[in-house]
């Protein structure tokens, strides 16, 4: 009898955490705006970015991930953010698609701030492929379109996975675009290497069209050829669009009009590939070091050498 009382305390003292975690998470204060907002410009063409102080900590951090970075990114350009691991690189991307609120500071989309729209009209304006990503049990074709079948333009998918570079996989599989994803929920679903699911989630951002196209390392699990394959085409994907693109591969971004160097939350550099050479600052220190890996690699066997 004592040994029910003590297990039935527990079972309800179980329950009131979980519930406790549940209330927190209903009485969290709302900060995005979900009523009618500033609508999002209709020409479908690139937008301007303006971030004004901005910084973020995360709960329980000693200090910023970002710090009062202050930066604009005209229509048309393309950006690359380039940095070590922890530099506020992928942070920084995720508060530009308000996915986080800036702790200080604001960020202005077209000349609005980011609550002057309503959240899921901002969300429609950015195409992002992050490095962390779970596909859905559904066909290849809904992935890409992130509809049902019914609204889903099979002929831009087809088109997506082309310029991705995945379409000659695709027709090569038993029911091509409706292949099945996710082999956990699907027994009959197929598998894809890290480089073909890249290349999967680069397809729908390509499908959805957004004003600004946003990459996360998209090349981090690509060979050389597919990774230089992407390069030549980058200028095809960013067509009529703003575009920023993250890399801890710094000769990966000559092909941008302008390079942010991040360093403990901060832009330490900013400038063209050639104007920070130039410089000879810490970009043109690491730049050299991982040039210099390449070249002493080139030729040895099983080696990524370019």
């Amino acid at each position: 009898m004592v040994g029910s009382i003590f297990n039935g305390f527990v079972g309800i003292n179980g329950a009131s955490l979980t519930l406790c975690d549940l209330r927190d998470y209903l009485s969290y204060p709302e900060r995005n705006n979900r009523e009618k907002g500033v609508e999002p410009k209709a020409d479908g063409k690139p937008c301007t970015i303006e971030l004004k102080d901005v910084s973020y900590r995360y709960d329980g951090a000693g200090k910023n991930a970002v710090s009062d970075v202050s930066l604009t990114i005209k229509a048309w350009e393309k950006i690359a953010v380039v940095g070590l691991n922890g530099a506020g690189k992928t942070t920084l991307i995720k508060l530009i698609c308000g996915l986080y609120t800036p702790a200080t500071g604001r960020i202005n989309v077209n000349g609005h701030a980011m609550n002057a729209y309503n959240i899921y009209d901002y969300y429609s304006m950015f195409s992002v492929v992050f490095q962390d990503f779970h596909f859905m049990p559904v066909s290849i074709a809904q992935t890409v379109s992130c509809g049902t079948n019914e609204h889903t333009d099979r002929d831009k998918v087809m088109e997506c996975l082309e310029l991705a570079g995945l379409g000659e996989k695709i027709t090569q599989l038993n029911q091509g675009m409706d292949s099945l994803l996710n082999k956990q929920l699907n027994e009959n679903a197929i598998d894809l290497s890290g480089g073909e699911r890249q290349k999967l989630l680069l397809a729908r951002a390509i499908y959805k069209n957004a004003p600004v196209l946003i990459l996360d390392e998209p090349t981090s699990a690509l060979d050389p050829i597919a990774e230089s394959e992407l390069y030549e085409k980058y200028g095809e994907l960013t067509k009529n669009k703003t575009s920023i693109y993250i890399s801890h591969r710094f000769a990966s971004t000559r092909f941008c009009d302008r390079i942010l160097y991040m360093e403990e939350g901060k832009i330490a550099e900013m400038g063209t590939h050639a104007e920070l050479l130039e410089k000879g600052g810490k970009y043109a220190h690491l730049y050299t070091i991982q040039s210099q890996y390449y070249k002493e690699n080139t030729g040895d066997e099983g080696g990524n050498g370019q």
